[in-house]
């Protein structure tokens, strides 16, 4: 008898329903797997023959064959376990019934457990959309599961249940999921910007950063605080719309970093990967590959500390992905699209002691070292940096004032700017003055003449570039936007302009 059970498969971070066909008719005892299958969906017979066992079910002695379709397609990992077991089960005729809206994603265990996979909410999506009605999983991936909406979850610790509830059609067999309600709170897990004395200018340049989605760069002495300053901007960006957690969420399923306590992501992720990380590392890697640093701060902050300190062609990878915000990977001839829609934030220190230019401490690195220190950062990348900021030593007044920006001070300000530009271009393809082309730039940066003869000046004086220009003009139409202005004006050039000063290239 020929069984058809539903399943999928994950390709990139997408899903696509699978289709395990199951055939068990007489010959010799063999069991054939096909459908362009890696090793470990070809180790599944074993592991389902030993959990048949197990569970005291009855597993065939002839032939049975197992296809996984469309063929072409090729399958990685060991969540078509279970499918193939119901496929048995119903091939051999010990189960009856329509499972024609039924799902079914785990791996086996020997023993007939149903263990947890990685890429189940992608999985059950791709389900769904195919006319699933209701998809049984593993207990730990039952929450992951759960907030998607249109799909009943069930889930189930072994074999043995699956088999009664489908023997039976007694739903309470097995275990039923509410759907779970993507909460997104602000989590102020790493403290509140008011902690962060005398660096007023910081915040301020934080909140014109995160208002138009335009990247920093933290130049300054160790001890200023730029970690401190970057930790904690997840924090004051506006929550995450439902869409976008499911999207993360996603992400973080087919990359393994979900568990039974953070089954969702409902904070935007903050990223800030080592001064070791490799390429691989950041772009994804594997076959298929895995997300790498830059997807997994999608929607959120990557963070690059120290970044002299890095190798000139880790930091190159973002190049591309901060014009695009997507990678695009080829691996064994498949082509997968990542999203990569972070805010890019960076620090480093001035020389290789850190203390060149400090007020209060001699630097103690020679000329050459400061300029081989200082040729590690990357031009291009210097570049497509919206912001440089250089952070000094606060005097001792400041530190000791309780006055400043707190984080709850900060984030109504970027609503509110995020809210006037998405009015503006609720009829265009972007939502952030940072992802404004240059078509956009002529339209919606409109400057009085003073300003526009600042700038002329400003292009001649300071040597800038037409992409610069163009960064400069953005910049200050999220400042014109901070102050509620519809035309820019000198004053929100010049603040503009103060932060393209390319302090971290000035002359030795």
């Amino acid at each position: 008898m020929l069984a058809k059970i539903n399943c999928a498969a994950i390709r990139g971070l997408e899903g696509r329903k699978v289709e395990v066909e199951v055939d068990s008719g007489r010959g010799l005892p063999s069991g054939n797997i096909i459908g362009l299958g890696d090793a470990t969906v070809k180790e599944a017979a074993a592991r389902i023959k030993s959990a048949f066992s197990s569970c005291k079910l009855e597993f065939p002695e002839g032939k049975v064959t197992v296809n996984l379709a469309p063929a072409w397609l090729h399958k990685h990992g060991s969540h078509y376990d279970l499918a193939m077991a119901v496929g048995i089960l119903k091939a051999t005729e010990q189960i009856s019934g329509n499972l024609d809206e039924l799902g079914f994603l785990g791996e086996l265990g020997l023993d007939g457990r149903i263990n947890p996979c990685r890429g189940i909410m992608p999985m059950v999506m791709a389900l769904r959309n195919s006319g699933v009605k209701c998809v049984i999983v593993p207990k730990e991936n039952a929450l992951e599961a759960s907030v998607l909406e249109d799909v009943k979850i069930l889930w189930a610790e072994n074999l043995s249940e699956v088999f009664g509830y489908l023997d039976t059609g007694d739903e309470s067999v097995l275990f039923a999921v509410e759907q779970e309600d993507i909460r997104t709170a602000i989590n102020d897990r790493t403290g509140d910007y008011s902690e962060i004395k005398g660096q007023e200018a910081g915040k301020r340049a934080i909140v014109i950063g995160v208002s138009g989605g335009h990247g920093i760069l933290m130049y300054g002495s160790p001890g200023t605080g730029k970690t401190m300053l970057a930790e904690r901007i997840p924090y004051i960006m506006p929550p995450l719309s439902k869409e976008e957690a499911l999207e993360l969420t996603a992400i973080y399923s087919v990359a393994g970093g979900l568990d039974e306590k953070h089954p969702i992501i409902k904070d935007r992720p903050f990223r800030a990967p080592g001064t070791s990380i490799t390429i691989p590392g950041m772009i994804g890697a594997g076959a298929p590959p895995k997300p790498g640093e830059i997807t997994l701060a999608h929607k959120g902050v990557l963070f690059l500390d120290e970044l002299g300190e890095r190798k000139r062609e880790t930091v190159d990878v973002l190049r591309i992905p901060l014009e695009q915000k997507q990678i695009v990977l080829n691996k064994m001839g498949e082509i997968y699209k990542y999203p990569a829609d972070f805010l890019f934030v960076a620090a480093t220190n001035p020389c290789k002691c850190g203390y060149y230019g400090d007020s209060r401490r001699t630097c103690t690195c020679k000329g050459h070292e400061i300029a081989t220190y200082r040729s590690r950062l990357s031009g291009p990348i210097m570049g497509r940096i919206d912001i440089h900021l250089e952070l000094g030593n606060p005097e001792y007044d400041e530190v000791r004032s309780g006055e400043g920006m707190s984080s709850d001070d900060m984030r109504k300000l970027i609503v509110r700017t995020r809210a006037i530009q998405n009015k503006r271009y609720k009829k265009e393809k972007y939502s952030l003055n940072g992802e404004l082309d240059s078509k956009g730039v002529e339209k919606y940066c409109a400057m009085d003449k003073e300003a526009e003869a600042l700038l002329k000046q400003a292009y001649n004086s300071m040597g800038l570039d037409p992409r610069t220009l163009v960064k400069i003009k953005k910049l200050s139409r999220t400042i014109a936007d901070l102050a509620e202005k519809e035309v820019i004006g000198v004053g929100e050039l010049s603040e503009a302009l103060q932060y393209r000063m390319r302090t971290v290239r000035r002359d030795v």
